[in-house]
């Protein structure tokens, strides 16, 4: 289970104060068009009032007295983020071989209780042992999706103290390997039981499985924010709609803040706030100005890294929505959001749900089941990932004080023709009322990040200017634009793994004389648990092609020059044979591309 630090010491008064930048024209201009322009229990604290840098986020208040424990309030919905009620570290909660998985969304509808209870599926069907907990208060529909009936105790026996464990509570399911923690259905409105996310994932891990599945409950509950913290895996689970999305980030921001109250010196931070969550990236600017706990605090935003899966996508811009708001939070945020993939949407979801039958168990071969199976094997991929953090080679750094390239989201040393690419890519991910962006900046933040990468295109674009951009970077920057003009045989955009990486996905060797086809690519690329999208955001080619390298279609693709170094790129993205994949791909393209006239001739 996850470890988290303990409650907070005393420590010295940080004072911060923040200007919010005034508003300004909030639109990118096309290149084309333009002329090139160069709080304690004892008694009430004193405090400083922080003024956060985005409009509309609530004051971070810092405690200038002794930290005496905070106070436990009724939970609060989650626009004022619950972190008043107590924060208990579970740093002593047992460690266990049971891999917790906690699936929540910001708001309802979302089909969170639908992925929980297929992924717990499919996982029994991958022989592991699981048990599904719904977790909600009021009772989700975890059993019918599981096609069992409402158990006669559920969790809520074990929060009200009725149950001293869960393997108590555990009943039989339809599907061999899943036991079930039900929910109660007990009446609306209420109250709820107290109990703490500590002795619940005491529980947890006193169980004898492999994976605990959890659905949540609401996220204004401080039970469902420390227990999706406490997660080896937390999941949010997200809709392509403005209102699920803006409501994914704001979890998140709501969770990280949550999270630095009980660490400690981090704690008083965030010790008392009422209204919107502050960003990751907005705190850190401002405990740099005060000369507070920078480098602490950077390292729990690096270590700070829940996954998200974008549910019910319909068009191919759906698709490409999860890579975009991982780009978009980092950029935001500070933090990364790491994209699990997507679940089509599908007729049989709701077929299964009218059956009370298990949607993987009932339609295996249904587009959702596949999208879900894509996902479960994600997941088993990720058993020795949540211990780490991922290395980054750019510092930490607020949007104002990003170089050009990273404003662009390339790396120094590519084309200009790549520096335009980038350039229109953020041009839509960050327009106006784009989707990826609901409820990440106000208008005058919108604004100036226009005009910076307006900026950013006028000097990358222009071979002087950049070269002369180039030289004045920091030390640090341009020893990576150095590294990156020698690696000129990689493409810059695909970031290099690190020792670990190398270690956990060494290059596969290809036999020599194996038959290299595109069933045999897209088998390797599903049983690493990558989606084509993050192939194509990696190495900027098109879906399509990468589809078209898969299923063979031949007619579909370009020249035969184009395709070698597409199979080179898609070879390097799956860390297999790249050279010896290429050469027998090409072979094989080559003996269709010749037999083809003969077929025409005989018709």
């Amino acid at each position: 289970m996850s470890k988290t630090p303990g409650p907070s010491d005393e420590g010295e008064d940080i004072v911060v104060d923040i200007e919010a930048p005034p508003a300004g024209p909030a639109e990118f201009e096309d290149p084309d068009d333009r002329v090139e322009a160069a709080a304690p229990e004892g008694g009430p604290p004193e405090a400083v009032s922080v003024e956060p840098a985005s409009a509309g986020l609530a004051p971070v208040e810092l405690a200038a007295a002794e930290d005496s424990g905070p106070e436990s309030v009724p939970e609060a919905p989650l626009e004022s983020v619950p972190d008043s009620a107590p924060v208990e570290p579970v740093s002593d909660v047992p460690r266990s071989r049971v891999r917790l998985v906690a699936f929540a969304s910001g708001r309802g509808g979302t089909g969170r209780s639908l992925l929980a209870a297929n992924v717990a599926v499919y996982l029994a069907q991958a022989a592991k042992k699981v048990v599904a907990i719904d977790a909600d208060p009021a009772g989700g529909p975890l059993h019918q999706l599981l096609g069992a009936p409402r158990p006669p105790r559920g969790f809520g026996e074990f929060l009200r103290g009725k149950a001293s464990n869960l393997n108590e509570l555990i009943v039989d399911t339809p599907i061999a390997g899943v036991g079930l923690v039900g929910g109660e259905g007990s009446a609306f409105g209420t109250t709820r039981p107290k109990q703490t996310a500590k002795a619940t994932l005491a529980a947890i891990a006193a169980l004898d499985v492999d994976y605990v599945i959890v659905d949540l409950g609401p996220a204004d509950s401080t039970l469902t924010l420390d227990l999706w913290l406490g997660a080896d895996v937390p999941v949010l689970v997200t809709l392509p709609e403005p209102a699920s999305v803006e409501s994914t980030y704001r979890f998140a921001k709501s969770a990280f803040l949550r999270r630095l109250r009980s660490i400690r010196g981090l704690d008083r931070l965030v010790a008392s706030s009422n209204g919107p969550p502050a960003a990751a990236l907005d705190l850190y600017r401002s405990v740099k100005v005060a000369g507070g706990p920078t480098d602490k605090l950077e390292q729990e935003i690096r270590a700070f890294r829940p996954t998200f899966v974008v549910n019910q996508t319909r068009t191919v811009q759906d698709l490409k929505l999860g890579t975009w708001m991982a780009s978009a939070a980092r950029r935001r945020l500070g933090h990364g959001l790491e994209y699990l993939g997507h679940v089509e949407a599908d007729e049989t979801v709701w077929l299964a749900a009218r059956r009370h039958r298990s949607l993987v168990a009932e339609y295996p071969e249904g587009k959702a089941s596949k999208n879900i199976e894509r996902l479960g094997r994600k997941l088993l991929s990720l058993e020795n990932e949540r211990d780490r953090v991922s290395a980054t080679v750019a510092p930490l750094r607020p949007e104002e004080e990003q170089t050009y390239y990273e404003i662009l989201e390339t790396e120094p040393g590519v084309s200009d023709e790549e520096v335009r690419r980038a350039y229109r890519s953020i041009k839509d991910i960050y327009a106006s009322g784009s989707l990826v962006i609901s409820g990440l900046y106000e208008d005058h933040e919108l604004a100036e990040l226009h005009a910076r990468v307006n900026a950013a295109h006028d000097t990358l674009f222009a071979p002087d200017r950049r070269r002369l951009y180039d030289l004045a970077l920091p030390e640090a920057d341009l020893a990576r634009a150095v590294r990156a003009a020698a690696n000129a045989g990689r493409r810059p955009s695909a970031p290099l793994p690190t020792t670990e990486e190398r270690a956990e996905t060494s290059e596969m060797v290809v036999d020599p004389d194996a038959e290299i086809t595109g069933e045999f690519l897209r088998k390797i690329r599903q049983s690493r648990g990558i989606e084509l999208g993050d192939i194509s955001q990696r190495t900027k080619i098109s879906e399509r092609y990468l589809r078209a390298l898969e299923e063979e279609n031949f007619t579909d693709m370009p020249a035969a020059v184009y395709i070698r170094g597409y199979v080179m790129e898609y070879a390097r993205a799956l860390r297999i044979d790249a050279h010896r994949v290429t050469e027998r791909y090409l072979a094989r393209y080559r003996k269709n591309a010749a037999a083809a006239p003969s077929s025409s001739a005989a018709t």
